[in-house]
């Protein structure tokens, strides 16, 4: 406020009424002297608060200018009394209020978490846009964390954030601005992570995939069990969980090797009634503790007549639609074709024999083989595996060795499949002359569960093998 000059005070009186014991009451007077023109123009007050660039020192500048449709618009002399104006412009160096706030609003994108100059005054009426928007900082560059929750927000903000821009100059059109470009920067990313993570996914899939064709073959091997009544339960369990790719199963051998039971009908009696369990066609060869190793011809003949009454075509417990051929010959023979594949089993054991039956034998095996092999056209069947119970070696080598000689001019892959004798699983190659036969020998009895084997459709090395643990 001004202070009254000698003037302007000498024209005002106050006047106290009343007396005795009652208060005194003052007025003034003198008031009506002063000039009409410091008096409130018509102009309306509606509580807001205008900051102009007018001072009581402006006194060449009319109070009481009207417009051209004679509205006052110029701030009143109450206001200018308040404005820092000049005071503003002094600091600054000429900056009016108006620019200060512009210059402010240039800034606050590059300062961390600052929000608006006109955000946080209001003072600006080109700032009140009506966007509605949060002042959020949108400066900072955000990365794709590993974590769900920021996953999630990346995604969230990438695929639902407001995408309109409206540049009309003001703090919440630079707000914008900026928020679109994260977001096309968040596409981008966003856009080459998916491409590498399809492509890896793509990979492995292709690469884990062994069913991909229909004409591809999968089955189940095991041998050497049961071989007593804790195996007798595991095997059981195993069987009732035989994956639903098993097309069938094949058992190498040895089946009642229980050393209390061996040789005795009622094992192979036991052993039948466990492995009927099979959810799917079950094939059975015999071993050498199943006949050959219970010491006389007498009880070795025996009990091979208990094994075929028992398991001898043994999947014919089942309906199915392999066209099995068996041998009448020798007990445990059988072959068939299923998609292209020649399966067929030989009675190869470990255990000698009477030299004439072993002779006899592996001799009645080779016919066996080269008659099944030649019973087809070439473009028949694309790949061959035998079963056996026995290893390749010189004591088997009266089938081997002549079978060999038609298996290395075969332009077919070959497969022999054979229970343990000594040592671990192995895959291997038994003879040099012959490439193209390659040997798998299963883990010792009992460790593992069927062992799985996958014949692959048009493929140069068909056979993968992947081995099981119990469950």
């Amino acid at each position: 406020m001004r202070e009254l000059d000698d003037e302007e005070s000498a024209g005002i009186e106050i006047i106290n009424k009343g007396g005795g014991g009652r208060q005194a009451q003052a007025s003034i007077s003198g008031l009506d002297s002063f000039k009409s023109s410091e008096k409130s123009s018509a102009q309306r007050f509606d509580g807001t608060f205008t900051i102009g660039s007018h001072d009581e020192e402006d006194n060449h500048v009319p109070t009481t200018a009207k417009g051209k449709d004679g509205d006052g618009d110029t701030p009143s002399l109450w206001s200018s009394r308040y404005s820092v104006e000049r005071q503003l412009m002094a600091i600054t160096g000429g900056l009016d209020s108006q620019h200060m706030l512009n210059k402010m609003d240039k800034l606050h994108a590059s300062r961390e978490k600052t929000k608006s100059a006109r955000g946080l005054y209001r003072a600006s009426a080109d700032a009140m846009d009506g966007s509605g928007e949060d002042y959020v900082d949108y400066t900072r560059s955000y990365s794709l964390g590993v974590h769900l929750g920021g996953v999630w927000q990346w995604v969230k903000g990438t695929m639902w954030s407001d995408v309109s821009m409206n540049y009309d100059g003001t703090t919440q059109s630079l707000v914008r601005a900026e928020k679109a470009r994260v977001k096309r920067r968040r596409i981008l990313i966003g856009s080459v992570f998916m491409v590498v993570f399809l492509s890896i996914i793509g990979v492995l899939v292709k690469k884990g995939n062994t069913t991909v064709s229909p004409n591809d073959v999968n089955f189940y091997v095991l041998s050497d069990e049961p071989y007593d009544m804790s195996d007798l339960r595991q095997l059981t369990r195993d069987l009732e969980r035989l994956p639903k790719d098993a097309e069938f199963v094949i058992h190498l051998g040895n089946a009642n090797g229980n050393e209390q039971s061996q040789c005795e009908e009622y094992g192979f009696e036991r052993a039948a009634a466990v492995l009927k369990e099979c959810p799917v066609p079950m094939f059975v060869i015999t071993g050498d503790k199943d006949w050959a190793a219970c010491g006389s011809k007498r009880a070795a003949e025996d009990a091979l007549k208990y094994w075929n009454n028992n398991l001898g075509q043994f999947d014919q417990n089942w309906d199915h639609n392999f066209d099995v051929h068996y041998q009448g010959e020798v007990v445990g023979n059988f072959a068939f074709l299923h998609k292209g594949v020649l399966f067929l089993s030989v009675n190869i054991v470990d255990t000698d024999t009477e030299p004439d039956e072993m002779t006899d034998r592996h001799e009645r095996n080779v016919m066996w083989t080269k008659e099944q092999m030649n019973a087809y056209k070439q473009n028949q069947y694309r790949a061959v595996v035998i079963f056996g119970h026995s290893h390749p070696s010189d004591d088997q080598g009266e089938y081997f060795w002549p079978v060999i000689d038609q298996i290395k001019n075969l332009d077919k892959p070959v497969l022999y499949l054979h229970a343990n004798k000594h040592g671990n699983y192995e895959i291997y190659t038994p003879f040099d002359e012959a490439k193209n036969f390659k040997a798998v020998q299963l883990e010792k009895q009992g460790r593992e569960a069927p062992m799985k084997v996958t014949i692959l459709d048009n493929d140069s090395d068909p056979f993968k093998v992947l081995r099981n643990k119990h469950t």
